[in-house]
């Protein structure tokens, strides 16, 4: 079980943790960012930069309260050696006391491990002039470093320095030479290492310097009321060093010049990662490898560990570490401290590594595109690399997409872009709706108009037939009687059209075949083509069979389009009814060879009292219904111009449910 845990409700969308990550290990699904226990390293990076508190630190307080409640059984703490920087309102020797006040049976330094594994590495260091050419080794006191070879970098797991961590290192020379039984916790600013004392049967738990103040202060411990105390023997010497940067080569006395020495020391989370790929290259492709040995840790040395519960910088926390070591005595004598040491010596600290199986899957080029062009990237271009994201490439947050940890949506430009569109088609919408009102208003006072217009003027067309009887037909009043006749059937027929306009008519869905109502409009415009020169062609898809739909009303649109169409082309022409039946959908597209439609007039095509015809000729309401009657079926009509000339209408009508044929 890792050592960082999720709460997914606090989290934000901030992505920091996908930054800050440096193995990758956080997948993102609904906007929420969670943890990958097959790449996650335990570093703690995420939990610091988390100000939501999403990510946190699976805590032992209440593991550890339990084990000091039971007085049977001893509790023993071992403290990091960089605890002399944690607390920096007490002495280090009142945290001492605090430790054993709060009820633990004794208080060890795991710098006398760090002693324990430094002489190991010393002897380790005498055989790397031996090693074959290529051979190298990776030091292992970070668990960090660990967790990262065997996850990422298998191929480098044989080159891991076999040898126990400090921490595993004092563990287990106090049960084989200290304590008869009893439980053992790890006290330090190391999130990893609790997941280290997981896999190990030496410690039982591991407390954060920030759990380690909730332990006191629920036992009742003031650290500040304590005297000053040591920590129990054996006591630590050169091991203080380990938390400062090149503190193993110190302890170890190895040399590190950068000219003269084999030895390679890489701190900080970005440098490791990268030399780490490095070297599995080198392994990989068989180039040979220059230095022999390489001191890794994780973070910029230990006192700078994710769980240090205060801001002071790396040079203050160093600080604090010197002059701890500088108050008690040392043996810089590798081989005297091994003397008096003798017993420890003897202690079998190897240890075995393991690589862990990787089945992630990676995209090809093609795939790569595809994902990359689903947030309007088609070129490189347009891959920004802003890391918004979290990842250090367009690209490489593709591959993040394509394994399933990363979301499409997580595109800061592509959401910004997405938004700008949102807001115009808003705007527009909001234009339209407006318009749609004025529109609304013009129908309620024209359908008021006109029904107030259709009484007079039925008067003005009885009296009018009355009097064309009455006069003769060769008079020369005749004309004049029928000059308002025809005057007074127009006006009729623009008021019969605004009235269709301005009434708000409900559908009447019933099961009808679409290329049935197609064909009988056709059928019905033959009596505008007297002189046969007009030919229409029909290219109707079979597959295109029964929807529910208003078929009068729906009937009432073709018959419109094809009656404009013939009246466009006096001297005849072609005309094109085709229907497709789609997924969501079907379509009819109506297309002519007249004039066309001028550009001027395209925005404004569907507006009422809009004509292209001549005075007359038109109301400029008959694509107006049509537009209102196929909006209600859910539907789009669209008016444009083929590129060989000629008029092109095309509409769209959502399906609502599709019926057997003759259901």
């Amino acid at each position: 079980m890792i050592a960082v845990i999720t709460e997914g409700e606090k989290c934000k969308k901030c992505y920091s943790c996908v930054r800050i990550c440096p193995t990758k290990a956080i997948e993102v699904h609904g906007g929420q960012a969670d943890i990958v226990d097959e790449r996650c390293i335990s570093c703690g990076y995420c939990v610091n930069v988390c100000t939501q508190d999403a990510k946190r630190v699976r805590s032992s307080t209440a593991e550890v309260l339990g084990y000091l409640s039971d007085s049977e059984t001893p509790v023993y703490a071992i403290i990091a050696p960089s605890f002399p920087a944690a607390f920096l309102d007490i002495d280090p020797g009142q945290l001492i006391a605090a430790i054993r006040r709060a009820g633990f049976a004794g208080v060890y330094e795991v710098a006398f491990g760090a002693d324990l594994v430094s002489y190991r590495y010393a002897e380790l260091f005498k055989t790397v002039s031996a090693l074959p050419p290529g051979e190298f080794f990776i030091s292992t006191p970070c668990p960090a470093v660990v967790s990262h070879v065997e996850k990422l970098h298998p191929g480098l797991v044989p080159f891991l320095a076999d040898c126990f961590s400090p921490m595993e290192a004092t563990a287990k020379a106090l049960r084989e030479k200290v304590i008869d039984g009893g439980r053992i916790v790890f006290i330090g600013p190391c999130v990893a290492k609790k997941d280290e004392a997981d896999r190990s049967d030496l410690v039982d738990a591991v407390l954060t310097f920030d759990e380690l103040s909730m332990v006191l202060r629920d036992r009742g411990v003031s650290p500040a009321e304590c005297g000053p105390e040591e920590c129990d023997p054996p006591h630590a010497n050169l091991g203080r060093i380990y938390p400062v940067t090149g503190g193993l080569l110190k302890a170890a006395d190895i040399d590190a010049d950068l000219l003269m020495s084999p030895v390679y020391v890489v701190e900080g989370k970005e440098r490791v990662s990268d030399i780490l790929t490095v070297l599995e290259g080198k392994v990989k492709s068989g180039t040979q490898v220059v230095n022999r040995f390489f001191d890794l840790l994780f973070c910029e040395g230990c006192i700078a560990g994710p769980s240090m519960p205060n801001d002071l910088t790396f040079y203050e926390r160093k600080k604090f570490i010197i002059e701890y070591m500088k108050q008690r005595p040392l043996v810089t004598d590798i081989e005297e401290w091994k003397r008096q040491h003798a017993e420890f010596i003897e202690i079998d600290l190897s240890k075995e590594f393991s690589a862990a199986v990787s089945d992630e899957d990676l995209p090809t080029e093609e795939q790569i595109v595809e994902i990359l062009a689903k947030t309007n990237k088609f070129g490189p271009e347009d891959e920004l690399n802003c890391r918004a994201c979290g990842y250090e490439s367009c690209r490489e947050k593709a591959k993040a997409v394509f394994q399933g940890k990363a979301e499409v949506e997580m595109c800061l430009p592509y959401l910004i872009s997405k938004l700008e569109s949102t807001i115009l088609n808003l705007t527009e919408n909001q234009q339209k709706l407006v318009q749609a009102e004025k529109l609304a208003s013009m129908g309620q006072m024209a359908a008021g108009i006109a029904h107030e217009i259709n009484n007079p003027l039925g008067v003005v067309l009885l009296y009018s037939h009355l009097l064309k009887e009455e006069v003769d037909k060769d008079s020369a009043l005749t004309q004049d009687v029928e000059k308002i006749i025809t005057e007074a059937e127009r006006t009729r027929k623009i008021v019969r059209g605004i009235l269709n306009f301005a009434r708000e008519e409900k559908l009447e869905r019933m099961p009808a075949n679409i290329n049935e109502l197609i064909t009988q409009s056709v059928k019905g415009i033959a009596y505008l083509n007297e002189r046969n020169v007009i030919r229409v062609e029909s290219e109707l898809d079979p597959a295109l069979g029964v929807h529910r739909v208003d078929p009068h009303q729906l009937r009432q649109v073709f018959d419109n389009i094809l009656k404009n169409a013939v009246e466009v082309m006096p001297d005849g022409g072609v005309i094109r009814v085709e229907s497709r039946e789609g997924k969501d959908d079907f379509t009819v597209v109506i297309t002519d060879q007249g004039p066309g439609i001028p550009e001027q007039m395209l925005p404004k095509m569907f507006s009422p009292f809009v004509t292209t015809k001549p005075v007359g000729k038109g109301t400029g309401l008959g694509l107006a219904v049509c537009y209102g009657i196929v909006k209600m079926h859910g539907g789009s009509i669209q008016a444009g111009n083929n590129p060989s000339g000629g008029a092109r209408f095309e509409i769209k009508i959502q399906h609502e449910r599709k019926e057997a044929a003759g259901g």
